[in-house]
């Protein structure tokens, strides 16, 4: 018998960020809240993307004026360098309405926040790429086992297990071997092996993050 320390997590784990810089407005969910598909988990405030907006629909406006003017007196010159301002500013104001729609940060699939708490942080500035919160769907999960290095050279793919949750000792759950990492990691001192394996079938009381 091979045994080792055990956590669940989601098949699939996505990671939400911010997608530009601004200041956290609102945050509608936290670990462990259950969310659907399209579902506003967050949002960053609008106030300085709408200025952008307006400023550059502004100049495109102005740009297009003055186009229309230079295309009446038949100025070639000033019709290629309006042409090209309208264009930029165009450009310009695509990018703020892309940045304003995406200013609220949705759930990308059904499933489970398992990682992160935004409602301490109202108000709070954050950069483009900063990690707000963690998804994984409800009902995919895998077993990551950590195997001593003395026990590896028994564990093979395709074999099959059983797993004991501590919060659920009584209620084994079977499970079967995927793959192996072939580096060890040092853990507490001792040189250990993650092994991959699927559950086969999950009680319906499993969570990501159970030991």
């Amino acid at each position: 018998r091979v045994g080792g320390a055990a956590r669940v997590e989601g098949a699939v784990q996505r990671v939400l960020v911010a997608p530009t810089d601004g200041f956290l407005e609102n945050a509608h969910a936290r670990a462990g809240d259950e969310v659907r598909a399209g579902q506003v988990l967050a949002e960053l405030a609008q106030q300085d993307l709408q200025l952008d907006r307006q400023r550059w629909a502004s100049q495109l406006a102005q740009h297009q004026n003055s186009l229309a003017a230079a295309n009446a007196r038949r100025d070639r010159a000033q019709l290629v360098i309006q042409q090209q301002r309208a264009a930029e500013a165009e450009a310009q104001l695509a990018l703020a309405e892309m940045k304003l729609e995406r200013a609220q940060i949705t759930a990308p699939f059904d499933g489970m926040v398992i990682r992160g708490d935004l409602t301490q942080q109202l108000g709070a500035p954050v950069q483009q790429g900063t990690e707000l919160l963690t998804i994984a769907p409800r009902e995919r999960f895998r077993v990551m086992v950590q195997v001593d290095e003395r026990d590896i050279a028994a564990v093979q793919p395709g074999q099959t297990g059983t797993l004991a949750l501590s919060a659920l000792p009584w209620d084994t759950t079977a499970l079967k071997v995927l793959r192996i990492t072939p580096m060890a990691t040092a853990v507490e001192g001792a040189n250990v092996f993650e092994v991959e394996a699927a559950l086969i079938d999950p009680p319906a009381a499993l969570r990501p993050g159970l030991q």
